[in-house]
């Protein structure tokens, strides 16, 4: 029998090892909202700022512009949902054969993009998950608009007038 030359290697620790996995945090401000620990209007706020993963289709093959988002019909509900994960590991296989095409983007940038009418569901299926109603999709993006609109006035610099000293 030969001789086991191969050395050993060091178990190294990942230079991340500290930090939250990702989705953690707004998993846990889902919770967090369930135990009355946190608003709705804080929840909310974490989803918006949070990255979350959307399954689609692509309509044109190798044209990402024209990612088809998964849509599920809300149970117990009229309208339907955007289906979105905080982390691929929640993604059912089932939806991950119907829906193979993956797209990471902000809570802001997802919530935007849902068409009016519709829902979003996040982590459906899990305990984690939560469904937000068409009516508080629109009444987010109106009210991030809003205090943006209104920062957007209290940052602008005022024109000086002639004559005055500023």
């Amino acid at each position: 029998m030969e001789p086991d030359n191969t050395p050993d290697v060091p178990a190294m620790p990942l230079a991340n090892e500290d930090a939250p996995a990702p989705g953690a945090a707004l998993e846990e401000a889902v919770k967090a909202g369930r135990e009355g620990r946190l608003s709705n209007r804080e929840v909310m706020s974490v989803i918006w700022t949070s990255e979350l993963l959307s399954v689609g289709r692509l309509a044109k093959e190798d044209d990402s512009s024209s990612f088809q988002a998964l849509v599920l019909k809300a149970p117990d509900s009229e309208y339907s949902v955007a289906a979105v994960f905080s982390t691929a590991d929640r993604i059912p296989q089932q939806l991950r054969e119907a829906a193979p095409v993956v797209v990471k983007a902000t809570g802001e940038a997802t919530i935007r993009s849902i068409a009016p009418g519709y829902g979003m569901a996040l982590n459906p299926g899990h305990d984690v998950g939560m469904e937000i109603g068409p009516d508080v999709v629109a009444s987010l993006t109106a009210a991030y608009d809003q205090a943006a609109e209104q920062a957007a006035q209290e940052n602008s610099v005022r024109p000086e007038r002639p004559g005055t000293d500023g």
